[in-house]
């Protein structure tokens, strides 16, 4: 689970569906573009919701960990449904400093 803090809010996620939205937004924001996405997240009451987050390139999210969760969402369709949209935003690429794969989970629910 992770946190992904956005405008003083803390939305509680899965680690692939957090990491997804943050590659998301290096895309958008590489490409001067603009997006609004419900993220699949998890309430103050525990029960699964979607939380939309406007992103684009002025957006800054912090990604911290979360308290393990046996409800942790997973979502290849929203991971691919982003990353499809990723390709779609434009040519330029976000640097990769770090050097980790991208949109990891969007090929099923193994995750890898």
């Amino acid at each position: 689970m992770k946190y992904i803090s956005y405008e003083g809010v803390d939305i509680m996620t899965g680690d692939l569906i957090a990491d997804a939205v943050m590659d998301y937004a290096a895309v958008l924001g590489a490409n001067a573009r603009t997006d609004s996405v419900a993220v699949p997240s998890v309430g103050f009451d525990g029960a699964r919701i979607r939380t939309t987050l406007l992103i684009g390139p002025a957006s800054e999210f912090v990604v911290t960990p979360a308290p393990d969760d046996v409800l942790e969402p997973e979502d290849p369709d929203f991971i691919r449904r982003l990353r499809d949209a990723a390709g779609r935003a434009g040519v330029a690429r976000p640097l990769d400093a770090d050097g980790r794969p991208r949109f990891v989970g969007a090929d099923g629910p193994s995750g890898r």
